[in-house]
């Protein structure tokens, strides 16, 4: 099979099975395209070249033909891998976690649309597509969190994360469109030199919101409505994973007004997102909260292959970390920390889960997290930004912190109510082996070039201080084990809860503004251009059809009765006239006179 071939399935194939899926709404069915899929990644990623590109006409417009164009250059490459797997992993979840849903079929379908939204994404080269993606994207994400549309709470999640994310969507449009006209092009890889600061800090904010970051941060925990596969995947594969891929997209045709910009962000949202995860007593909202925090991270080390390499490991361990909160919520019945403790008895597979993937998300070694990290850490320091490797220090305390605790608040302590379940084993084994080593490096403790991702190394003395965070933190979790939050604090609630309101009541005010005046006013003038119509055609017949038209026509007949008999053709007649007429004169002389 040809690698252009190879290629075209991989960009078809989920919309294709999105088709299929739509038609014949198995679970089973929708799992096995969604292997097929996975295994074209996988052998489309062992053909490909490091910087495969492939373009087709699509139209002409004003004399210029415009590209249909692809680009999977490493960084596209590495996500669509994490994209495969993910996916996958999280169809394969669903199966059980959903089996007595009776929207399943529609929710597989968004699953493939979201799939195929994602990788259209990662793969075009053409600003045109890239921006028609990232509203699909969008849309997918938007009818995940409100599946269960009949929970007033999950469609509005599902409208915050829309209206949130139209403000950074408004700034990316504008930003691309000046990106474009200012390189003379409308492809991101014939782009050579650098954009001004303004278009480049129009492109990041829309990144930043579809990322979550600060201040556009408060969506992402409301979207825990959804259900938890899903989840998963937007958590660690498609819509915040897009938000940092069109910073890496982007980085090199942005200058340094630009990557502070993304740094300042990134260190706020780090910091931001960890304080916010240990006020949450709902599981997932810790998750969506360390999300946000990692993702920032990324922001940190932008422009590096570090934060590309930690895009990729936290996909793994976070979707792991939703699929093995979806295990424990489906033992309990319950998204509380109150309503959870002991549960290592009863869900051992995920016990064993969060354990591993919670190392990978404090950093521990043994697993893909402590690399990617360290990495990060090689990369701040290289670069010089000591302030930085401040901010990740505390960070990293921080992220010890709140996961030993939630670990300890879930499966340690007394046993609490809660069902056996083992139906969730298989792709969460799937993630745990995926989250390790392994694959990075043959030697635990050192990972070698390679020539997909370049590695930066660190100061002895950053380790010490790496062990110290992991120390602080879990002693740290330890005293505080047995406190759980009385609610779940949100960024700035007295801010956006009422920017949204602020939101909803100016929809409402729009609604009645346009049907009590706008649409009164346009009946007004329609009705008065109804009574016009009437006046204007009574005025048609009986003024201007009954006295103008048909008076004149009547006066003519009438003067031509009276005339024609005249014209009689009797003698008799005419002398009568003449005399008449003479007698008249005769009359007329006298009374003169």
């Amino acid at each position: 099979m040809g690698l252009n071939l190879l290629f075209l399935g991989v960009l078809l194939l989920p919309w294709a099975s999105a088709l299929l899926v739509a038609l014949f709404p198995k679970p089973l069915f929708s799992i096995s395209l969604s292997a097929v899929f996975s295994l074209s990644v996988v052998a489309f990623l062992l053909n490909s070249t490091v910087n495969f590109k492939i373009a087709f006409t699509w139209f002409q417009l004003g004399g210029q033909e415009v590209n249909a164009s692809f680009w999977a250059n490493t960084p596209a490459q590495l996500i669509l891998g994490l994209v495969a797997l993910v996916s996958f992993c999280v169809q394969l979840f669903s199966k059980s976690y959903l089996k007595d849903d009776p929207s399943i079929g529609r929710y597989y379908l968004y699953l493939h649309l979201f799939v195929g939204s994602m990788t259209l994404l990662l793969l075009t080269d053409s600003i045109l597509i890239f921006y028609g993606a990232w509203e699909l994207v969008g849309a997918c994400s938007y009818l995940l969190i409100s599946f269960w549309h009949q929970k007033t709470a999950a469609i509005q999640a599902a409208k915050k994360a829309f209206l949130i994310n139209r403000l950074g969507d408004i700034a990316l449009l504008f930003g691309l469109i000046a990106l474009g006209l200012h390189f003379n092009t409308w492809q991101f890889s014939a782009m050579h030199g650098i954009a001004p600061a303004l278009i480049g800090i129009a492109i990041i904010a829309g990144g930043m919101a579809k990322s979550a970051q600060f201040p556009l941060m408060s969506w992402l925990p409301d979207a825990m409505e959804g259900p938890t596969p899903a989840s998963a995947l937007i958590h660690a594969a498609t819509m915040v994973a897009a938000g940092v891929f069109v910073g890496v997209r982007v980085f090199d045709i942005t200058g340094p007004e630009t990557h502070l910009f993304m740094g300042i962000i990134g260190a706020i949202s780090f910091l931001a997102g960890a304080v916010f995860a240990l006020f949450q007593n709902d599981i997932k909202k810790t998750l969506a909260y360390s999300t946000i925090s990692q993702l920032g991270l990324m922001w940190m080390g932008m422009g590096s292959d570090a934060s590309l390499f930690h895009l990729l490991t936290h996909g793994i361990f976070k979707a792991g970390l939703f699929l093995a909160a979806g295990a424990v919520i489906h033992t309990v019945h319950s998204q509380s920390l109150n309503d959870m403790g002991g549960l290592r008895k009863k869900a051992p597979v995920a016990a064993l889960a969060y354990l591993v993937f919670g190392a990978g998300l404090m950093g521990l070694p043994l697993t893909g997290g402590f690399y990617s990290k360290e990495s990060i850490a090689g990369y701040l320091y290289t670069s010089g930004h000591v302030e930085l490797l401040v901010v990740l220090a505390l960070g990293m305390v921080l992220t010890s912190f709140y996961i030993s605790r939630q670990f300890y608040l879930i499966f340690m302590g007394p046993l609490k109510e809660g069902s056996s379940t083992k139906e969730f084993a298989l792709p969460i084994s799937i993630l745990i082996i995926a989250s390790l080593f392994i694959w990075i490096s043959v030697n635990p403790l050192e990972m070698h070039e390679n020539t997909l991702i370049s590695i930066y190394h660190i100061p002895s003395f950053w380790l010490y201080i790496t062990a110290a965070t992991w120390v602080l933190g879990i002693a740290g979790a330890y005293v505080t084990r047995n406190w759980i939050p009385a609610g779940n604090y949100q960024f700035l609630p007295r801010f956006w809860p009422s920017l949204f309101r602020f939101i909803r009541w100016k929809s409402r005010s729009a609604q009645v503004f346009e049907t009590q005046f706008i649409d009164r006013f346009v009946n007004g003038i329609a009705a008065l251009q109804v009574i016009i119509a009437h006046l204007s055609a009574w005025f048609d017949r009986h003024i201007v059809d009954g006295i103008l038209v048909g008076g004149s026509a009547s006066l003519s007949a009438g003067t031509g009765r009276i005339l024609s008999r005249w014209q009689s053709a009797k003698v008799q007649s005419y002398w009568a006239m003449i005399i008449v007429t003479f007698a008249l004169f005769l009359l007329y002389a006298l009374f003169i006179k």
